[in-house]
């Protein structure tokens, strides 16, 4: 896929050809963090081991990792067991299951805590063009006593010629994944859509590669009473790669939303209530594998009750393959926004730099300003491979408030051995 759109379907869960489902039971990345599974404070580990048994028909793999506990968590342990198998041609079928154990630590007030999840998924290729994928998954939290299920399901059909596919998500209320993810509770979700692939001939054909036309659709539905919480379209009749490699683009965003409670958006509060607006999209972007590539974008048209235009420009520099330099820029227009109809603008400023002195070791940093709360961030990442697929990772991570003394500082190191016998 063009790289806008790929965005958008992996953002939406449709991505042919990789893992599609927004529903992660097992989810390696909740390790090594207290709480909070995204933007958590990182926990020491203690003690982890690792065994892969893998040939051409299966696969067999365990996992134990113990965590350290902190003054807001106690001690953790992870256990995953796995297990999948090639059948026919093109199709596999996997089991999975998963344990999470918080110990108990009665000085610090923490009870024992267990969390299980049980998950068979799959994929059948009836043809080259046809992929079915699908996931079925339990989990139990002893918290609650409480159990919840959950579901995926996605068929695509990709010939020469156009893409179609579509994909639902179940979530039930309870289902909570102790090692895992899901992008919401009591949430059905469908994704249905796909684009004509139009090669033209004569004398547009010198001007025009791919000209891709399409529409996909992203509705969700309350799990409980089937009501409708949010429908939103994807429609982009003029989606053309050119001849050079460029890309232009037109989109609108029409969408419908209902929602029972209030949230907030960048310290002002969206009110309960319905909102149907339509978002516009122009963007133009240069060859991306070029020494020099640039992309722009302009957004327009209703935000919930108010107005928001969006300008952005991207920039990445790349003279030579061990070396890339990007620069972002965003401007945001706020206009009758919120409850107290508020007009404010806010920006952001993103650059970064990679290094990378062979293809096994490099360095990247990065640095992000947003005005909105005169805010930075500096992510400085560090990778060796010091023995096939064996690596050493070194991670620094920084924000701060510009005229404030509040500064959050913390380092991750990661070492990985594989030793095949």
């Amino acid at each position: 896929f063009p790289e806008r759109r790929q965005f958008f379907l992996e953002n939406s869960g449709v991505y042919a050809g990789a893992d599609i489902t927004n529903i992660k039971p097992f989810f390696s990345r909740t390790i090594g963090l207290a709480n909070a599974q995204f933007n958590a404070d990182p926990v020491p580990l203690d003690a982890g081991v690792r065994y892969t048994d893998r040939n051409q028909k299966r696969t067999i793999a365990g996992l134990y990792v113990h965590q350290r506990g902190t003054e807001n968590q106690g001690s953790v342990n992870f256990g995953v067991l796995r297990f999948a198998k090639n059948y026919g041609k093109q199709n596999n079928i996997g089991f999975m299951l998963t344990h999470r154990l918080d110990e108990a630590n009665a000085s610090k007030g923490f009870l024992q805590r267990n969390n299980t999840t049980i998950t068979i998924d799959g994929l059948i290729r009836p043809k080259d063009d046809i992929t079915i994928q699908y996931l079925v998954t339990g989990a139990r939290d002893n918290t609650n006593d409480s159990i919840g299920f959950a579901a995926s399901f996605y068929t695509g059909w990709s010939p020469n010629k156009f893409y179609l596919g579509w994909l639902t998500d179940v979530v039930s209320e309870k289902y909570v994944p102790g090692m895992g993810f899901v992008f919401a509770n009591n949430t059905i979700k469908h994704n249905p859509g796909g684009y004509f692939i139009w090669r033209p001939k004569g004398k547009l054909e010198k001007l025009i590669r791919r000209w891709d036309p399409g529409m996909f659709v992203n509705w969700f539905q309350n799990a409980n009473n089937l009501k409708t919480q949010e429908l939103n379209l994807y429609i982009f009749p003029i989606y053309i790669i050119t001849q050079s490699n460029g890309q232009i683009e037109y989109a609108a965003f029409p969408t419908w939303q209902n929602f029972d409670f209030p949230f907030s958006i960048l310290g002002r509060t969206v009110a309960i209530g319905k909102y149907n607006y339509t978002r516009h999209q122009i963007r133009y972007e240069t060859d991306a594998s070029k020494k020099l590539s640039l992309e722009s974008k302009y957004e327009w048209g209703g935000y919930y009750n108010g107005t928001l235009g969006t300008s952005t420009l991207v920039g990445r520099f790349a003279p030579i393959p061990q070396v890339a330099i990007s620069v972002n820029y965003e401007h945001n227009v706020f206009k009758n926004f919120g409850t107290t109809n508020d007009n404010f603008e806010t920006d952001l400023y993103t650059t970064g730099i990679r290094l990378a002195a062979n293809p096994r070791m490099q360095v990247s940093g990065f640095y992000q300003y947003n005005t909105f709360d005169k805010r930075g961030r500096w992510n400085i990442r560090g990778s060796w491979e010091f023995a096939p697929l064996s690596f050493l990772y070194l991670v620094f991570n920084e924000s701060s408030f510009r005229d404030s003394p509040v500064q959050n500082q913390s380092f991750i190191s990661k070492l990985t051995f594989l030793k095949q016998f």
